[in-house]
Formats: C-alpha cells, structure tokens, sequence
C-alpha cells in the first residue's frame, strides 16, 4: 500500500478501521506462530476474528476458525443456541452477511423445523440472512408455508397492539394446515395490523417462494391477510395454473423418506416415513428403497438399526428391484452384509472380518454416480470404494433388506 498509487500514501500510514484490537491480537500470532491457542477462538469473538482474516486474505486461518467454530457449536450446550448464533452473526454484521460461519449457521439452522422454534430465539435479521442464503443443496426442513408462518408471526412480535395474538389464529403450523378448510375464520385482523406486519415483513418477503405453497392454503389463509403484495398471489396463482406437477412443498434438497409404494408387503413404514419395520414372522428378507432417484452427482445415506435381525443388507438398488427379496440376491442390488460381505446378483465377497447388525450401529452409504463409486462407513470406520462394482446404472435408489424383527431409521447427514 505504501509504494503503490493508494490513498495511504500522503499520510505514510496504514489503518485497519473494521479490524478490532483484539482481533488484530490473534491475526498477528498466527503470521508469526501458524498457531491458534484453544482460547484465542469463542463464539463471541470468532465472527470478527474471521472478518478481519478474509480482510487480510488469511485462507488458511479463515478454515482454521470454522473448523474451532464447528467444534464450539457441537460442544458446552451451543448446538441448542443455533438460532441465537446466527441473529448474534446478523447484528454484528448484516442480515445479508455470507461468510463461511454464517453458511454453516445458516445450513445448521435450517435442519430445525421452523414450526418446533419459539419465535423470540431466531431474530428477523437472522431469518432474512437463513432465508437470503439458503442452499437447495442443503436439507431445508421446514415447508415454505412453515417459512410463511414464522416470518409473519416474527413481524407479529414487533408490531404494535394485538397483532401476534390475532396472526397466530389465523395461521395454524403445517401439521394442521387442513384444518381451517373445514371453518375458516373470515374475521378481519384489522387494518393497523395488516398494514403494520407488511411493511415489517416487506424486506424479505419476496424470498419466500409462494409457487411452493398450495393455491387452496394462499386463497383461504394467506391473501385474506392482506400482508403479501399482490404480485406475489397472482405469480403463485398463475404458475400453478400452468404447471403439470407442482413444486415440493420444501425447499432444497428433497429429505429422504421410505418409499411406501417400493416397499416389501411385510415391512411396514411409520407416518414420519422415517423408520421402517418388519411385521411378525414375514417371508424372509425383503426390501424397501427410499424416495429419491439419484441420477448425478454424489449422495449420502445414513441409517441406523434400531432393531436387530439376524441378518441386513444395505446399499444402493436400480428400478426393477423385487421388493419381496433380498437386494443382494438379485441383478439389480448392491449392497454391503451385516456379516461383512458385498452382495450383488447373489455373489458375495468377503471384505471384512468386521461385522455389524446391533441395535443402534450406524452405517453410511456413500454414492458418487458420475464416478460409478461406492463405499461404506460401520460405525464411523470408514472402507474404500468397492473396486468390483465398476457399472454402476445411471439412476439408483438407497436399499435396505432385513427381516423381522428388524427396525430401520433414517438419520440426517452429519453436520
């Protein structure tokens, strides 16, 4: 800066304005050491610690922070202040801010349901920043109506007079949104409120996606509010009018479930279509895939016994399985045994002497289908990609095979 063109050259100093001292403490140790201390990372100084090192283009030291900052939030009771992380992220920064905490806070964030969070945990410059960033890639778990509800009822604690109270009747959370179809309360919330909610509101109400809400919940719940412009009702209207298939009704990547329909005739699956059990005495093995056809990219499946038996099957499978067997036996799986064996078309290969199937033993499957690549973790032990199974098909599903009395969840990945 001081032998260049640069303002800092009439006055022969450099100044750092949005870099604090003790910020500016930990940068200088680490040009020196290549050191972080245990202590020199909180949750309360790691958001400036890391502006100030992506304002000096410290990347090392950026990974370094995150990687502390993960392992803050995982440890001493701070995974359950998520919300609180992220609106503290947003004030100090800005609701827009993108940085690699604020990502992680934000993908963090947006795996807890948004109809489970009391309203005065995550601020509304937090749910503009969650809503702002969020990933399709990444597992978003509440539904857009869900979005809806809370931004609105968000604005309703701000606003003046009876607003919270009169918003919360109207709006029921996404477990019972069929309801107000029966008796629909056609009570106006009053002008002072509608008008004091949509301009609370306005800044972030178009990252709602109301294409992504049925056209019967925008008719009869949310247009009588009159807090949404008018544009985005008609949009939603228009678009779903034109379309063959609607869009999900979450946003980003689809949330695996077992596939009720692809699933063995004794093997029954629980109303969340997260666990999957088999019925007393069933024929043997059979079969259930999940929801999601994987076609490119790669994939995680996490799943955990939560019954054993006395023999499983876990793995990937094409279209034309026969749900009422065993993957391994036939031509369309390929799958890993509890008894330590890859399975494919009723040939196995012995590739362990591990072995797995107890109750509470956790396996993941990991798919890389543009390099036709599998591989297994048991119990987070992690195998190399199973070099015999070089053909893959082009689209697949997650499979699981057991028989009774065993007991199946789907877990969410890792964060």
């Amino acid at each position: 800066m001081l032998f260049a063109e640069m303002t800092e050259i009439p006055c022969n100093q450099i100044s750092f304005p949005e870099v604090e001292m003790s910020s500016m403490n930990v940068i200088l140790k680490y040009l020196y050491t290549e050191t972080i201390s245990p202590g020199d990372i909180t949750t309360e100084n790691a958001f400036g610690i890391l502006h100030a090192a992506s304002f000096f283009q410290l990347e090392n030291l950026q990974d370094n922070i995150l990687a502390i900052y993960k392992r803050l939030c995982k440890n001493g009771g701070n995974e359950k202040k998520l919300p609180e992380l992220l609106s503290r992220a947003t004030h100090l920064a800005s609701p827009l801010a993108d940085n690699s905490i604020v990502r992680y806070l934000v993908n963090s964030v947006a795996r807890i349901p948004l109809d489970t969070m009391e309203f005065n945990r995550l601020s509304f410059q937090g749910l503009q920043c969650l809503l702002s960033i969020r990933d399709r890639t990444q597992i978003f778990l509440s539904s857009e109506y869900s979005v809806f509800r809370f931004m609105v009822l968000t604005a309703a604690t701000e606003a003046p007079g009876e607003a919270f109270v009169a918003l919360e009747k109207k709006l029921p959370p996404w477990s019972e949104v069929e309801e107000p179809f029966k008796t629909v309360d056609n009570n106006s919330i009053g002008e002072e409120i509608s008008t004091s909610v949509a301009d609370i509101i306005s800044p972030i109400v178009d990252y709602i996606e109301f294409r992504r809400i049925d056209a019967k919940i925008i008719a009869k719940i949310i247009e009588p509010l009159d807090i949404v412009p008018i544009n985005n009702i008609l949009d939603s209207y228009r678009f779903q009018a034109c379309v063959e298939t609607s869009l999900p009704a979450f946003y980003g990547d689809s949330i695996l479930k077992w596939d009720r329909v692809c699933c063995g005739p004794d093997l029954k699956i629980s109303e969340d279509g997260e666990t999957v059990s088999a019925f007393p005495n069933p024929i043997g093995h059979q079969s259930v895939r999940t929801n999601k056809l994987m076609s490119s990219g790669t994939h995680e499946f996490y799943v955990q016994i939560e019954n054993a038996c006395k023999e499983c099957y876990i793995g990937v499978c094409s279209e034309d399985l026969d749900f009422s067997g065993a993957a391994g036996s036939q031509p369309y799986g390929w799958v890993l045994s509890s008894s330590g064996q890859y399975c494919h078309n009723n040939h196995c290969t012995l590739f362990s002497t591990r072995t797995f199937g107890n109750k509470n033993e956790k396996i993941i499957v990991y798919l890389d289908i543009d390099e036709k690549k599998i591989s297994f973790s048991v119990n987070n032990v992690l195998h190399k990609p199973v070099e015999r199974w070089k053909n893959l098909p082009s689209n697949l599903y997650f499979v699981v095979s057991f028989c009774y009395p065993g007991k199946f969840k789907i877990l969410l990945p890792d964060h």
